[in-house]
């Protein structure tokens, strides 16, 4: 069988008014079910409409002579924090529902609500959770109700397969990496030829604002061997020189991690990466070999400088610890990236202010402001969303009285101010009204 994988053109670098960042980033998880299927000896092809810049009435042209095609509203490294403009998606799905009737959809939407997407797209099935298994039943199985995880339309029935079993992550084949055009893949303050990995999927803790729909509860961590594998073939054959861990949290297995940063010491590769990590997860013995072994950005949920609104949404550490953390990363020669978010609950404009006392004093390299979303599946409050214009103006306020410091400006290394420009141009307009 003949399968297209799709991820579908988004705005770059922002949507408007959006607060997700449309990176070009390998889709992870259309490379996980390539993989997958060409184990099950069907042919894959992976079109990166996103990478590629193809824009949804283009991509019909691109979708002909295969048996069945699976879209992306959210790939993996969206999986957290999806878009909530989905536009591009739905446009890109009726123009390959045109090339194709054996339409499938996958990602954080059609899990959220799978009779909604199923209406709107008009898909054979929508596919909830993880996909890689559900994919493989669909290509596999003789028909749809014998596929587990799915959504489906039986005349005007609507039907609900049994779950799917979680993914277990040591049994997941290499991914296709020969099917991605590692070119096309950059981070902005770190580097090009990119790859995504995962050492885990899911996270030990419980913070409200978190939404985790894809990804189910507790936490399944790959074996050292399997991550290694991975990581070795991407910069040994494919040529890789720069990666995201895209973990929700790189520590969540401190072993595992720490035994990979010994291997990639060991292998001495010309090779750097970043991750996410939570600040009271660090310290100077970690953060020596993260950085020995090639670890040059570190992403901290920081959320917020007021105690009382961590407790509130459960982040479950304390704004001492965030100082230490940023201060370990600094002495280690690591570069650091806070996370903040506004509209919690109870939040006022004091703390807002408040907040960013907070940035000055912490004086990351680079911070990503977000106004909180009540994603479905989370559990964060209501509360704190009653005034989107005024946080979206602190946003853009601070975003350039702090990124526009002297300070600031006089050590930034040139190569990432010019390209930081354009970034924070993009940033800064989204926000406006149309």
């Amino acid at each position: 069988m003949k399968v297209l994988l799709v991820k579908p053109s988004f705005p770059y670098p922002y949507s408007r008014g959006e607060f997700t960042y449309n990176r070009i980033f390998p889709p992870l998880d259309l490379a996980n079910c390539a993989a997958v299927l060409e184990s099950a000896g069907h042919k894959v092809k992976i079109l990166d409409a996103h990478a590629l810049r193809i824009k949804p009435e283009k991509i019909k042209k691109s979708a002909g002579g295969f048996d069945k095609i699976f879209v992306t509203s959210s790939a993996l490294d969206r999986w957290q924090c999806p878009n909530i403009d989905i536009s591009p998606f739905l446009d890109a799905v009726n123009y390959l529902r045109e090339a194709n009737h054996e339409l499938y959809v996958t990602g954080y939407h059609g899990t959220a609500e799978p009779e909604a997407m199923l209406q709107t797209t008009k898909a054979r099935a929508v596919i909830l959770g993880e996909p890689e298994y559900s994919v493989l039943d669909i290509c596999s199985k003789n028909d749809l109700s014998s596929a587990r995880g799915i959504c489906y339309k039986d005349g005007d029935k609507v039907v609900m397969t049994a779950k799917q079993a979680p993914v277990e992550m040591d049994k997941l084949p290499v991914p296709a990496f020969h099917l991605l055009d590692f070119n096309r893949y950059s981070y902005e303050i770190l580097g090009r030829r990119l790859s995504l990995f995962e050492i885990s999927r899911g996270c030990r803790f419980n913070c409200s604002f978190c939404n985790k729909v894809m990804y189910g509860d507790g936490l399944r961590v790959k074996s050292k061997e399997q991550i290694m594998l991975e990581v070795s073939t991407a910069v040994e054959k494919y040529r890789v020189k720069s990666a995201y861990f895209m973990d929700l949290d790189f520590l969540s297995d401190k072993k595992t991690a720490e035994e990979l940063c010994d291997y990639l010491i060991e292998k001495e590769y010309k090779f750097q990466w970043s991750c996410q990590a939570r600040a009271d997860l660090l310290d100077e013995a970690m953060l020596g070999k993260m950085k020995n072994s090639g670890c040059r950005i570190i992403h901290l949920g920081v959320e917020s400088g007021t105690q009382g609104l961590l407790d509130g949404i459960n982040k479950g550490i304390t704004v001492e610890k965030m100082k230490k953390a940023v201060r370990m990363c600094k002495e280690a020669g690591i570069k650091t990236l806070a996370f903040y978010l506004f509209g919690l609950p109870d939040e006022t404009k004091a703390h807002r202010k408040k907040a960013f006392s907070f940035m000055r004093e912490l004086d990351t390299d680079f911070i990503s402001l977000h106004r909180v979303i009540p994603y479905k599946g989370s559990r964060i409050k209501q509360a704190g969303y009653q005034c989107q214009e005024d946080i979206d103006r602190f946003i853009r306020g601070a975003m350039l009285r702090y990124y526009l410091r002297p300070s600031y400006l006089f050590r930034l290394n040139p190569f990432v101010f010019f390209r930081g420009l354009k970034l924070l141009w993009g940033r800064i307009n989204s926000l406006l009204k149309p």
